[in-house]
């Protein structure tokens, strides 16, 4: 009521617009019956200082859920007291469409220096440190910060300025899990809030008895209530201090009235009825509606979610992709697709899945021309699908063909370019068999037998994980195709940009013109040391073609070169204890290894070079929690294990 009193001092007319609002309320009819509630798109913007203030993602589901269950009186504490207990018919989303048409979670993070932003706006302004609001007609504008000065949240009533329109809830008080706190530890302090947005008053009306909140089956009451106290009876009747529009303690709200549904729903018929036509809701990419074909990721994490992430790549790139989830969290997100074809890649940085040793993690992609579903895998998983204009399939008139087969297993050789280029035993990253292998200025070629002929294809798509030292920024790595008068290149990554060191990623380069024959596909590494490596794996070639496909099937040919018997066999790196406390020993196979300690968000906390094959290293100074210990020998092995600290 402070910053409402405030609002109407500095702009007069709002008494004139809040009139008109209640004018209009007092004649509104709510329609008996609906097909369906009222729904509303929420952004939430996390501003935040310090790590506990960043709340997690969960966390805000979990808000979203209490608004669902309140509003539409599907909250478990419900009870029969009072008869004129309602739904409101009224229902919140997070936003799957940001202001632009693009893809969004529904939730923006920023970090900021304020350390308390009070009850002035502040938050809603990137100017002072804040996220500035996107439009209020499209969207419900949550703000979640550090209040301070013990206020739990504060609202905008209808009628005021678009840039402060919404709802601010301290950090503490949003959600019913993670950093909240008790006793306003169940959500209801938004519940309450969003009442406000939609014109509601407090239950006591603002004042002593004879006050009033303009809904008739509120019964008055002198003054707020908290804590959690009994029934209580003031101004003649029995105050309702269950209802979510007083001062009680979170678990003893549990209603709103008939009455105060037919104001918000007023509201939305009337101030704020652009909400009801927002697209905010929608598939991303076809304008709130999707015009194209949807598919929607289903995706569960394990007790481990930092260590995965995916990425969804289309003809024109990456489309989306993810990573920092929560732990146990549940994500999903509706991709609206043009024709074309697509690769779905889920990753996890241990190697060892999301199921089921940490919990029962899965993803599941439905929609048009795919149903696909998984989570025992290793370090990674792939769901390729193409989808035609009407609706599935594969790509309108063109048929996807694998050109040539991951045969590494079999042949394990040279690739006939010369140097330092051959196969060799994959890093611990890439779990099993072999990868091609590139360092200090070298290269490696596919060879196809027979010669592809490639004409009538439309594209071609060049897909393959990779993994790299430590590259310096600037050194560069190429695809390049050789079609009959030597090599070209077909696409070229700069190091320090679209690589990311001592972690293994998918690429994908779907090129589309008119390609001829192929025999060769080469991969080339200008690193200026030995110690600067590129290893690939899990190579695949794909085209896309209108004309009869004919026989295109090339396997890889080598030149049966032996790699050394150490190539052959991992990195044997031993912890001992683990979990540990003041002490670890750390055994590795090798001598002059180089070992770090990191966080499970990339930092490294420890560091050393390893003269023999024994070491012990302090920990008792270091935080409890999970770590990786990242052990790298002078071949070039990789090893990462996890290490629990108590």
């Amino acid at each position: 009521m402070e910053v409402l009193d405030a609002q109407l001092r500095a702009d007069p007319d709002r008494v004139r617009r809040l009139q008109a609002l209640e004018e209009f309320t007092a004649l509104y009819q709510h329609p008996l019956s609906k097909r369906s509630a009222n729904t509303i798109p929420v952004v939430v913007h996390v501003l935040y200082r310090t790590g506990v203030e960043n709340i997690s993602q969960a966390q805000v589901i979990s808000q979203i859920r209490v608004l669902n269950e309140d509003f539409r009186r599907l909250n478990a504490d419900r009870d029969d007291a009072w008869s004129q207990a309602s739904d409101t018919e009224i229902e919140f989303c997070l936003a799957s469409i940001d202001p632009d048409g693009r893809a969004t979670t529904g939730i923006l993070r920023t970090q900021t220096n304020v350390e308390e932003f009070g009850v002035r706006d502040a938050v809603k302004f990137s100017s002072s440190g804040g996220a500035d609001a996107w439009p209020a007609g499209d969207y419900l504008n949550i703000w979640v910060c550090n209040i301070g000065h013990d206020i739990l949240g504060y609202a905008q009533y209808p009628g005021g300025s678009a840039l402060t329109d919404g709802v601010v809830i301290d950090y503490r008080f949003f959600g019913a899990e993670g950093s909240v706190e008790a006793p306003y530890d169940l959500g209801r302090t938004t519940t309450h809030e969003v009442g406000h947005w939609l014109n509601l008053h407090h239950v006591w009306g603002d004042g002593g008895c004879g006050a009033s909140d303009l809904v008739a089956d509120t019964p008055d009451s002198d003054g707020p209530h908290l804590g959690c106290g009994h029934s209580r009876t003031t101004c003649g009747s029995e105050d309702m201090i269950q209802n979510y529009m007083d001062y009680t303690d979170d678990a003893c709200m549990n209603l709103f009235t008939a009455g105060q549904k037919g104001r918000m729903q007023a509201t939305l018929a009337s101030t704020r009825s652009s909400l009801l036509r927002s697209h905010g809701c929608g598939a991303p990419g076809g304008g709130g509606d999707c015009q194209e074909q949807a598919v929607t990721l289903t995706l569960v994490t394990d007790g481990y979610a930092s260590e995965t992430s995916w990425s969804l790549t289309g003809p024109d790139g990456e489309v989306a992709g993810g990573s920092g989830l929560g732990d146990h969290q549940t994500v999903i997100e509706t991709f609206c697709l043009p024709a074309g074809c697509y690769e779905f890649t889920i990753m996890d940085s241990y190697g060892d899945g999301i199921c089921c040793l940490y919990g029962d993690g899965f993803y599941q992609l439905a929609g048009s021309g795919v149903e696909a579903s998984g989570g025992t895998f290793g370090d990674r998983e792939s769901v390729s699908f193409c989808l035609d204009e009407g609706g599935g399939g594969e790509a309108a008139g063109c048929t996807e063909v694998d050109l040539f087969e991951d045969d590494f297993e079999r042949n394990y050789g040279n690739w006939l370019d010369g140097g330092a280029d051959c196969f060799r035993s994959r890093l611990r990253s890439i779990e099993g068999g072999v990868s091609i292998y590139l360092r200090d200025n070298t290269s490696a070629s596919v060879l196809t037998s027979p010669v592809m002929d490639l004409s009538g294809f439309e594209s071609l798509t060049v897909s393959f994980d990779y993994l790299t030292s430590s590259m310096e920024e600037g050194e560069d790595f190429w695809l390049q195709l050789d079609r009959g008068d030597g090599f070209e290149t077909a696409a070229k990554w700069t190091s320090g940009t679209d690589f990311k060191n001592d972690s293994t990623y998918r690429a994908s380069i779907t090129l589309e013109e008119d390609f001829g024959t192929a025999n060769r596909v080469r991969f080339r590494n200008d690193a200026s040391a030995d110690t600067d490596y590129v290893h690939l794996d899990n190579i695949s070639l794909s085209g896309c073609t209108n004309g009869p496909v004919g026989t295109v099937v090339a396997k890889l040919r080598g030149t049966g070169y032996e790699a050394p018997e150490s190539d052959a066999v991992e990195l044997d790196v031993r912890i001992s204890p683990n979990p540990a406390e003041e002490w670890v020993s750390i055994t590795v196979d090798e001598p002059g290894c180089e070992l770090s300690l990191r966080t499970l968000d990339g930092r490294v906390v420890l560091g050393m070079d390893l003269q023999d094959t024994d070491t012990q290293i302090r920990t008792g100074d270091l935080p409890s929690g999970m770590y990786l210990l990242v052990v790298k020998s002078e071949s070039g092995l990789r090893k990462v294990t996890k290490l629990i600290l108590r």
